[in-house]
């Protein structure tokens, strides 16, 4: 558990050499939802993780699996995922308030994540308006111009991979909920809260897109 923490402490110390945005680059609500399994449950629950590795070692494998499911939700798949959550509640009304619970801790990260990113885009916007503004009266400096498409480029991929981070997360809820109401389960409140991630990834997508376009028309030669 040491070991794991000391890791994933390093690999976040590493210096990117993107010219992603560091408002994007160092988002915590990104970050948590590109890791993979072990890497997110140590980041969203690490305090829990911790806390286990230090306590019982009795109750130890049991309290870190516990820790897992609340620090990262479906981030180690759908399957795992209902498993935990299965052997904490025989209740099936106790097991989806907390799964609820949880896509409503994802969607908060995911609002989080489209506040940054849309503050992103409209500087990015504006960049792009003075480019071309500049290129209509022939004043563009070539060399600046360049470097500002760079980052535009750059946080269109960095927003691209995000949402496609994001997309994989309502899959696996999806498949959650599917699994809760083949065993009889209502699941309306549930799918609400997925079908809100969903209209959130929509909105934030469509304003990537539209800002790409906008980038795509911009030749330097």
């Amino acid at each position: 558990m040491v070991a794991l923490m000391v890791w994933l402490t390093g690999c976040q110390s590493v210096p990117s050499q993107s010219q992603t945005d560091p408002r994007l680059s160092n988002s915590n609500s990104a970050e948590f939802f590109s890791q993979s399994g072990m890497q997110a449950c140590a980041i969203g629950g690490g305090i829990g993780l911790i806390a286990c590795a230090l306590g019982d070692p009795d109750n130890k494998k049991a309290c870190m699996l516990t820790a897992a499911v609340v620090g990262c939700g479906v981030g180690m798949g759908a399957n795992y995922y209902l498993d935990q959550r299965r052997s904490q509640y025989a209740n099936a009304e106790q097991r989806l308030d907390a799964t609820i619970a949880d896509v409503r801790k994802d969607n908060i990260r995911i609002q989080q994540l489209s506040q940054t990113a849309q503050n992103v885009l409209a500087d990015d916007r504006r960049k792009l308006a003075q480019i071309r503004q500049d290129m209509a009266n022939n004043r563009l400096q070539v060399a600046q111009a360049r470097q500002q498409l760079a980052g535009i480029d750059a946080n269109a991929a960095f927003l691209r991979k995000s949402l496609a981070d994001t997309k994989k997360r309502e899959r696996e809820w999806r498949q959650v909920a599917e699994a809760e109401r083949n065993n009889g389960a209502r699941v309306d409140t549930l799918n609400a809260e997925i079908n809100t991630m969903q209209r959130q990834i929509g909105q934030l997508e469509r304003e990537v897109e539209q800002l790409y376009q906008q980038r795509s028309a911009i030749r330097l030669g």
